[in-house]
């Protein structure tokens, strides 16, 4: 038998069809929650998936009625998405999560069901935050998923004491222990960055067409000015340096990176609690760099550690298999 899996985002759904453990279909879409948003409906979200799951049987050859089951995760489970699902409370585990499983029927698949796979957050289930812990509320929706792949992939990081740090438009960091998560610190990196380079007059002291290498000490410089002079000053530099410097575009760039960054740091070393704790950074080997730069020159007592990206096989999917074998 098959398996369907559509990892959906706020711009983008990836969908995969499964067999025998290996992906035999792939492919996406540019179309997400923020569509639905845009639209005030969800109806373009419904009609992609649609396209998308005939289009993967078609390549395949096979019949709906070839396929077990049809899971989903991502941002489906948003306000904007399918439906709205509230988060499960950490802890949570990968039973924990199979067992709050939610079964979602919509028209364009007839009768079949659709799993979705709920989010998680720090909040306990069904109460608010007061203006007073509302610093204490952070949420994932989609990475869940990926980070149980991860520790399948990867099984020394679900003993003891480790913290993941998924990179990305808003990079997420979840806190393990013994496979468990049990906290997260949610964070704007990638949009901030984006925004920086695109939408301010600091666009012209980065913006390269090329992807260039990373520089440790500029990363770290970054992240000694962040700390010293705060944010907004900080931000600024970039500008001094390609007005009154010989600075090079990439020592420019690797310095922004260490002040857009520079924050996750210490939240991260200001969380764990236990100095064995492992950190794993999950994502483009220039994401690592600029981590470990920063973590190696200041904390060097922590271990960390990258977790290289698998393009064929990715964390999803590999978290969603862990999922299906796993006994109820």
């Amino acid at each position: 038998m098959y398996y369907f899996y559509f990892d959906s985002g706020t711009t983008n759904t990836r969908a995969y069809l499964i067999h025998d453990k290996q992906i035999t279909q792939k492919t996406d879409l540019a179309v997400g929650s923020r569509n639905c948003s845009l639209n005030h409906s969800n109806q373009i979200l419904k009609d992609s998936l649609l396209k998308l799951y005939h289009q993967l049987l078609e390549q395949e050859g096979i019949q709906d009625c070839d396929i077990a089951s049809v899971f989903i995760s991502g941002m489906v489970s948003s306000p904007s998405g399918l439906i709205e699902i509230e988060h499960l409370s950490t802890p949570v585990d990968l039973s924990k999560l199979k067992t709050h499983l939610v079964k979602y029927s919509m028209e364009e698949f007839g009768d079949r069901e659709i799993f979705i796979i709920p989010g998680i957050k720090t909040l306990p289930q069904g109460q608010k935050a007061s203006i007073e812990t509302i610093a204490l509320a952070n949420n994932m929706r989609g990475e869940e998923i990926e980070i149980f792949g991860i520790l399948h992939r990867h099984p020394e990081l679900g003993k003891g004491h480790s913290c993941i740090v998924l990179p990305g438009s808003h990079t997420q960091v979840a806190f393990l222990t013994d496979g468990k998560i049990v906290d997260i610190s949610s964070n704007v990196t990638g949009e901030l960055y984006h925004s920086i380079v695109n939408h301010t007059i600091f666009g012209s002291s980065v913006c390269s067409q090329e992807k260039d290498s990373i520089l440790p000490d500029m990363v770290c410089m970054g992240y000694r000015m962040l700390r010293q002079y705060g944010f907004n000053r900080a931000l600024y530099i970039v500008r001094t340096m390609e007005l009154f410097s010989d600075s090079t575009l990439t020592q420019r760039r690797s310095y922004l990176e260490g002040v857009i960054n520079g924050g996750i740091i210490d939240v991260i070393v200001q969380m764990i609690q236990d100095p064995t704790t492992t950190i794993a950074v999950a994502g483009p080997y220039q994401q690592y760099q600029i981590y470990s730069s920063i973590i190696k020159q200041y904390f060097p007592e922590f271990c960390i550690v990258e977790i290289p990206v698998i393009k064929n096989f990715p964390y999803t999917v590999e978290g969603l298999l862990n999922f299906i074998e796993m006994k109820d």
